[in-house]
């Protein structure tokens, strides 16, 4: 029987259903094929993006300490404050409340009550609080505030070394010295917070990825000899008045810095209380017109080239000389002078004689072998490479202009390098101020070794030179203010005008400085120092430049216990304090015994009982470094009677009155 008519109408109807179905339902499958295979990465990233806020926090960076470990700078856990604004129910009582604690003004409460409105899962309210404050906001316990735990940078001993550590931003990246020089090894990896929210922006949970520690820098300097450059510069640049100054310490063998300090400084703690100005290196950034220390090079290259003898008598002019029309005086009349006194005395005309023998292009290669004109390499950012025209650019007045430091720019790392050559037998060395990196393990990870750039003398050479230098610092040389009880110094005074803003050289302003080395027969130390602008009478290299390289010389020695030369002069420098007074006016000291012959070699002699300066004369003469406390007779001894003992170790000595009946003499 066939359908009706309406049997097929619903039969049709029926079919359309189902196809509209089917068809629906491909397109559908199609769609979710689409959006949850085909296009599911990108959607999940749209997800994660409208759900999820990363916050990075700075990672803790590793430490900065010195060359025996100790801290110079650190990383202090710090608590950041945050608002969730859509937790905050009252923005403006927010915004008042933690206004009042943390200090701010009209405008900036006004600013953060518009971000406490926002409709933000998370911002910023202030990074890296002190703890007081903190706590204080803490106790307010307000809807939608909390914290994170951030670090923030620390330096323990505040001012010390701050233009070689540098400083580290709100950001913890470093911003200068080696904190930005090592940045990328001390700063480490960033924690993260993840902040995942609902629908409404409410936050669900939050989940923290750790940092990784950063890796820590150990440096060159010694903390002790730091302190020591900075103590004594700073009292130099009070009492001389001086705008500036500094001191540049090295180890002359490896080229190691041992200290390296500036005045004016800061407290990279709170680097932004401080001028700008303030946050440079000025030893290494600065180029100064070096004056009469730069006669050292011209000696130098004199004495290789033989072109003049140390006992060679010099034609001085009686203090002036005439070269292309102009007449170039001494500071001096001096009319014929051993080549010696002439460095003894800093004649300028005298060196002009040397230079002219040498000749431009010599002495020219002379300035650059010892590393003028260009950067020394050492690991701090900003070095200069100073000012040296080349030959082609010289006029008629350079060479003997060159020959005393003038026409020239140095920094005061390129100075000590130079000092630091003659010292160490004639070799430039890389000055190193990094000695290696560890990571957070201690396992070292980079090394820096001392680097020998080139041969600069001759060890005849230095032998001469070291024999001229020890001159300038006898009686009656420039630099006799920078002697050391007990130890051969040998150096060079410089008192080097500045040119004012006429172009012309000042007949006030200057630079004062004094480079040297001890003991002059078996460095130790090479130091510079200098001095911007001092004023008063007595102002010169020697006068204000060489009693701080004896007082800083003096405690670096002390410090890496380095055996005197002349132990009675040693010890009449340290016993002067307490022996002074009670000495007679024609006072003159008793013969030194023999020592006790159970006394044995490499072992420590009983000095109990003896007098202060015959004890000290006996541990001085075994090598060793005496340190007398008290006043009187020995009554205690450090190493004791007996002990193993090795020159240059320290030696205590515990002065007082003897008990009675002890027999002693």
């Amino acid at each position: 029987m066939e359908p009706t008519q309406s049997e097929r109408l619903v039969r049709l109807r029926l079919m359309l259903v189902g196809l509209t179905i089917t068809l629906w339902a491909a397109v559908s499958t199609v769609r979710l094929v689409q959006l949850q295979v085909l296009d599911r990465a990108a959607y999940e990233k749209q997800a994660a993006r409208q759900s999820e806020r990363t916050i990075k926090l700075a990672p803790r960076r590793g430490a900065i300490v010195d060359r025996d470990g100790r801290a110079l700078a650190v990383s202090v856990d710090a608590e950041s404050l945050y608002a969730v604004p859509q937790d905050i129910t009252d923005p403006a009582g927010a915004a008042s409340a933690i206004g009042r604690v943390l200090g701010l003004d009209a405008a900036e409460r006004k600013e953060l009550r518009a971000q406490l409105q926002r409709n933000r899962a998370f911002v910023w309210v202030r990074r890296k609080l002190d703890p007081a404050t903190a706590a204080d906001v803490r106790a307010l316990e307000l809807p939608g505030i909390g914290f994170v735990t951030e670090n923030r940078r620390y330096y323990p001993k505040r001012e010390l070394a701050a233009q070689v550590l540098g400083y580290v931003g709100i950001d913890n990246l470093g911003m200068s010295g080696v904190e930005y020089a090592f940045d990328e090894e001390i700063r480490g990896r960033a924690a993260k917070v993840v902040v995942r929210t609902d629908a409404r922006r409410s936050p669900l949970e939050y989940i923290e990825k750790p940092s990784t520690e950063g890796h820590t820098v150990v440096l060159t300097l010694d903390e002790a000899i730091q302190h020591a450059a900075e103590v004594e510069l700073e009292r130099a640049v009070r009492e001389s008045g001086s705008l500036a100054g500094s001191v540049v310490v090295m180890d002359p063998a490896s080229g190691e810095i041992l200290a390296l300090a500036n005045r004016p400084t800061f407290n990279p703690n709170r680097f932004g209380a401080f001028s700008s100005s303030r946050w440079k290196n000025r030893a290494v950034t600065d180029a100064f017109e070096p004056g009469s220390i730069f006669k050292v090079v011209t000696a130098a290259a004199g004495l290789q080239e033989k072109v003049v003898t140390p006992d060679e008598v010099i034609d001085c002019g009686g203090g002036g000389i005439e070269i292309a029309g102009t007449r170039i005086n001494d500071h001096g009349v001096f009319d014929a002078l051993r080549f010696r006194d002439v460095i003894a005395k800093s004649s300028d005309v005298g060196m002009i004689r040397v230079a002219q023998r040498l000749g431009r292009e010599n002495f020219y290669r002379y300035i650059r072998d010892f590393g003028f004109g260009v950067q020394t390499g050492v690991e701090l950012p900003g070095e200069s490479s100073g000012i040296l025209r080349p030959t082609a650019r010289w006029s008629a007045l350079s060479l003997p202009s060159l020959s005393f430091g003038q026409e020239i720019g140095v920094t005061a790392l390129q100075a000590a390098s130079a000092i630091a050559a003659v010292a160490n037998g004639g070799y430039l060395m890389k000055p190193l101020i990094v000695r290696q990196v560890e990571d957070p393990d201690g396992k070292v990870v980079k090394s820096f070794r001392p680097l020998a750039v080139r041969r600069v003398l001759e060890p005849e050479t230095v032998d001469v030179l070291t024999d001229i230098l020890r001159g300038v610092v006898r009686e009656g040389g420039t630099g006799r203010h920078a002697a050391v009880a007990g130890y051969t110094v040998a150096g060079k005074t410089g008192t080097a005008q500045k040119v004012d803003p006429s172009g012309r050289y000042s007949m006030t302003a200057h630079v004062a400085s004094f480079m040297g080395y001890v003991p002059a027969s078996r460095p130790a130390l090479a130091i510079f120092v200098a001095l911007d602008e001092p004023k008063g009478e007595r102002n010169q290299g020697g006068d204000v430049a060489a009693p701080v390289f004896a007082r800083v010389a003096e405690r670096a020695l002390r410090r890496l216990a380095v055996p005197p030369d002349d132990p009675e002069r040693v010890l009449r420098a340290v016993t002067y304090s307490t022996e002074r007074l009670a000495r007679p006016a024609a006072y003159t000291p008793a013969p030194l015994p023999s020592e006790a012959p159970a006394d044995e070699p490499g072992r420590m002699p009983d000095l109990r009982g003896r007098p202060a300066r015959e004890a000290a004369l006996v541990a001085a003469r075994r090598g060793l470094i005496v340190e007398l406390r008290g006043t009187g007779q020995v009554v205690g001894q450090a190493p004791e009677p007996g002990a193993e003992i090795e020159p240059g170790a320290a030696c205590v000595l515990t002065l007082g009155r003897a008990p009675e009946g002890s027999g002693a003499p």
